[in-house]
């Protein structure tokens, strides 16, 4: 299954969900979030800017503080870099081992409020939190999904009514066929469509990746700033030759593979808004 416009749509929750009833149908919301998928990195942020300023007013009503925050992974690598999918393939590989230093302008590794919230009693830290989740849920009311990504908790009956879109879609002969040129691509090229190339990829880099984060944190524990950590100062020379070796040898392999991998996905994204449109008029 492709992942649409970063629409992640999974996850039940039961039927007395505070606020569900208030939300937008999550048809509605796999629009809104499909319409928006291809917002530039400023308009992200300028979402996100907006809903940590309601945040921090809504925390304030009942005494708390909340320093505004926009987690890294908030803004997709590639548009944030600005290039095209061809672009970013020539250059990243898959982006899995390649970019694991790298921090998108305006997001940061670390949540401010994690140290305050360290440092506050039980109780205390308990309000705060509980606080934020209402926040939270107003801000989504208010300003709707992110640009590039919406986050839901279903109930049973709004997950089976997603669910039914994307089991249309993928037993859409298109699709069926699609997927079987795909495989033909790759098998052309050596590769067998079946087999977990990103995965193998991402558990090599695991240790670096590893690694890193724990630098973060321990950079973060020390109240130090870890915007401008890279991977230098973290591993010796020999591991960051090995990482290196790795990198290459995923962008070599992307650039082979992620050209069979496009027409699917743009063919999946077309015949995906048509099954929406047909739930959004009630034809589904």
């Amino acid at each position: 299954m492709v992942l649409l416009a970063g629409v992640l749509v999974s996850g039940c929750s039961g039927p007395e969900d505070p606020g569900a009833a208030e939300s937008a149908s999550v048809e509605r919301v796999m629009e809104q979030v499909l319409e928006r998928g291809d917002a530039t990195r400023d308009e992200v942020l300028a979402h996100w800017d907006k809903v940590n300023a309601a945040l921090a007013e809504c925390m304030k009503a009942e005494g708390y503080e909340y320093l505004p925050y926009i987690d890294q992974a908030a803004v997709d690598r590639r548009v944030a870099l600005g290039l095209s999918r061809e672009q970013f393939v020539q250059r990243y590989g898959y982006g899995l081992t390649t970019l694991i230093d790298y921090l998108p302008q305006g997001t940061a590794r670390v949540d401010p409020n994690r140290e305050k919230l360290r440092a506050m009693p039980a109780d205390q830290a308990g309000g705060w939190k509980r606080r934020l989740m209402v926040c939270q849920r107003d801000a989504e009311r208010q300003f709707g999904p992110a640009p590039n990504i919406a986050s839901l908790t279903l109930s049973a009956e709004e997950s089976a009514r997603s669910d039914k879109i994307y089991a249309s879609v993928d037993a859409d002969q298109r699709v069926v066929e699609a997927l079987k040129t795909r495989a033909g691509c790759l098998r052309e090229k050596g590769f067998d469509s079946a087999d977990q190339r990103s995965l193998a990829l991402s558990k090599a880099a695991e240790r670096f990746r590893d690694g890193f984060e724990r630098a973060v944190e321990t950079a973060a524990g020390s109240g130090r700033d870890s915007s401008g950590l890279r991977l230098e100062d973290v591993f010796a020379a020999g591991e960051l030759a090995e990482l290196k070796r790795l990198q290459a040898r995923e962008i070599a392999e992307a650039r082979q593979t992620e050209p069979c991998q496009w027409p699917y996905d743009d063919l999946y994204k077309q015949v995906y808004k048509e099954y929406l449109d047909k739930a959004l008029a009630g034809e589904l």
